[in-house]
């Protein structure tokens, strides 16, 4: 059964999918947690989740390709009944050109309060902002109060400008205040926010950064290739613990782990 994607071999497709699983558990999702995979391919997460870890949870994927969903289904599902695989016809400059619904009006194809924990892997690093904004306000829709966004970015400041232009990918162009982009004739094969409208947009969207971690895709510590930030839907106020309150984090150090590509 073969497995490659982006002309990856079978093993290194296995190996990145283990890698995941482990970002994902190494940031907080437990065995039994309801899990929204945000562009699931044809299941490379859920691959991984069911090789290497104990997940028993249940597990809701959509995608744009309708091919990679009809893969999953029909080799995942049967062996993994709690995993389920779904399309969504989303419109993307690069990956769905031909797509009816656009990104700033898409719709996850899930209920409401119903998940607790989200994620996104080289989802952002793709998106135009005011898809991402849509996708932000979708999250917090799905999330059960005290759920948890995992997302990969290219973030991107001044203070790491020459980092992000010289960078794994480097930024070079620029299309206005606030969004970098690598290949000058194909911006969305590698787009960087600003992490000012990020915050804005997070804030926006009613959720709380809760952790960034800078990738070494720009000389960050890492661990991951790329920005990881996690998000968090607040719980309504009376259930509000002290130990809830939003203090968000910029991880500072280098440690072992997965690289998210």
């Amino acid at each position: 059964m073969k497995l490659r994607l982006h002309r990856d071999s079978d093993e290194n497709f296995r190996t990145m999918g283990r890698q995941l699983a482990f970002l994902l558990y190494r940031l907080g999702l437990r065995d039994g947690d309801s899990l929204l995979d945000v562009g699931c391919g044809v299941g490379r997460l859920p691959i991984g989740l069911l090789d290497a870890t104990d997940y028993a949870g249940r597990y809701v994927g959509f995608d744009v390709s309708n091919k990679h969903v009809r893969w999953a289904r029909r080799n995942l599902t049967p062996i993994a009944p709690t995993f389920k695989f779904r399309t969504v016809d989303v419109h993307n400059a690069r990956y769905n050109p031909e797509g009816q619904v656009a990104g700033s009006s898409a719709r996850f194809p899930v209920r409401s309060d119903s998940f607790d924990v989200a994620c996104l892997f080289s989802i952002f690093t793709h998106f135009e902002a005011s898809d991402i904004a849509s996708y932000l306000h979708e999250l917090n829709r799905v999330l059960k109060p005290g759920g948890r966004v995992i997302a990969t970015w290219f973030l991107w400041e001044q203070s790491r400008r020459h980092d992000v232009e010289s960078g794994a990918y480097p930024m070079l162009h620029q299309r206005d205040a606030e969004t970098l982009y690598a290949d000058e004739g194909d911006p969305l094969w590698a787009i960087a926010h600003h992490l000012d409208r990020v915050r804005a947009m997070v804030a926006d969207a009613g959720l709380l950064i809760e952790h960034i971690e800078l990738g070494t895709w720009a000389r960050g510590p890492g661990p991951e290739l790329q920005d990881v930030v996690v998000l968090r839907k607040p719980l309504p106020t009376r259930w509000n613990p002290r130990r809830l309150r939003n203090k968000v984090t910029v991880k500072r150090h280098r440690a072992p782990s997965a690289t998210v590509g």
